[in-house]
């Protein structure tokens, strides 16, 4: 499987919104084109120009099949921002279809667009993949862009399927460096005589496993004596459930904790501000989206490691169009591109003091450039990850 480095930029600012509930049925968000209007089921034939989007004065067609519901100031948020760009930057007629959490209902929504005009289909995440591969093993003559996993080529075999990933791990590696580096900050909600920080995921896989790797890495970058406690949500949408555990962290001596807990993150975030404790989110700038709606909450986010989804969706979809990325390739985004990175807002440059800042940035470069290799879960059996985890616990 070939694999590539492509350019991208950083993302755009999402605008802040509260966690929405996540139904079963559908819901539809359409967007349109810089100085058009389109209406909802709006499907002018395009097909012929699907091989060639550039060929035609239309403007392209996408969906995106989110599978959850927007609201989650994660991947779904920023997947949608993507969409927004593609509509705003390139005049594109864009559609977000919220399939919720009944998965029954996935392949109808998968086959529904998959018989209509769009030019591109986007979905997203591990948890799809195997249906959207069978989906486009099906449908030959439609193109199909999926984030966050690569395409198993021995099932896409007709070439249709452009695969995004990310180094997480990179992100998660400068995360590390942060929370270690913190604990000698002198900051006053720091106890310097405790070397224990916190790490709280969604689930027990692989793809979260790649961000602990990185975080574990990065914290043995800077002290190897420190440890670590670490606790699964079991689930990607709990949100009570992660304040508890994240609080649980907090209660047994972590005095920063990493949170990549996907939808559940807003519970990491609560449970910070009541233990008064800091936090570094996970995906999305969960600083920035929140405070103006809610500064007290996001006052102890010291920063977040971000993937930015939407810029990807931007930048796969706009390189398709323009011969530049082709459906049969899989492309790995990371700290060189700006898919990935820290989320160095005002909060950030507020509680982080400038020395550590500065090696921040020192780290950065020599990840950039090699000098630094970031682990990945992907490369390591459960076994090999299950040891890092447990050699670092108090």
């Amino acid at each position: 499987m070939k694999k590539r480095i492509v350019s991208t930029v950083l993302a755009a600012a999402m605008a802040a919104s509260m966690l929405a509930g996540c139904g079963s049925s559908a819901k539809e968000t359409t967007a349109a084109p810089a100085g058009k209007e389109t209406q909802a089921g709006d499907t002018t034939a395009q097909e012929e120009n699907a091989d060639d989007p550039g060929a035609s004065d239309k403007p392209l067609k996408v969906v995106y099949l989110c599978n959850g519901n927007l609201g989650d100031k994660g991947f779904n948020d920023s997947a949608a921002s993507g969409m927004q760009l593609l509509a705003d930057k390139m005049g594109a007629e864009v559609k977000t279809i919220e399939m919720g959490r009944d998965e029954t209902s996935y392949e109808g929504n998968y086959l529904d667009v998959s018989e209509q005009d769009w030019d591109m289909i986007v979905s997203g995440t591990w948890s799809v993949k195997e249906l959207a591969q069978d989906i486009a093993a099906e449908f030959p003559d439609k193109n199909y862009l999926i984030f966050d996993v690569s395409v198993d080529r021995d099932v896409v075999t007709e070439g249709n399927m452009m695969g995004v990933n990310y180094y997480s791990n990179q992100a998660a590696f400068l995360s590390g460096v942060l929370a270690a580096k913190m604990l000698d900050s002198g900051d006053a909600k720091i106890d310097p005589s405790k070397k224990i920080l916190g790490f709280v995921g969604s689930m027990d896989t692989s793809n979260i496993n790649d961000f602990l790797v990185g975080y574990l890495e990065g914290i043995q970058y800077v002290d190897p004596e420190i440890k670590v406690v670490t606790s699964y949500v079991g689930s990607f949408e709990d949100v009570s459930k992660c304040m508890e555990m994240t609080t649980q962290l907090y209660n047994q001596g972590a005095q920063v904790v990493y949170a990549p807990a996907s939808q559940s993150i807003l519970g990491a975030v609560t449970a910070a501000q009541k233990s008064d404790k800091y936090l570094i989110a996970c995906d999305q700038d969960i600083y920035a989206e929140l405070k103006d709606s809610d500064p007290e909450l996001a006052a102890n986010v010291i920063s977040s490691s971000l993937k930015n989804v939407g810029e990807s969706i931007y930048t796969s979809v706009k390189g398709w169009s323009e011969g530049t990325m082709s459906l049969d390739q899989d492309y790995i985004l990371g700290l060189d591109s700006g898919a990935v990175g820290l989320a160095k807002n005002e909060n950030y440059t507020k509680l982080v003091p400038e020395d550590i800042q500065k090696f921040i940035d020192e780290t950065e470069q020599k990840v950039i450039s090699g000098d630094i290799t970031v682990g990945t879960a992907f490369d390591m059996t459960t076994e090999d990850v299950a040891a890092l985890r447990d050699g670092m616990k108090p």
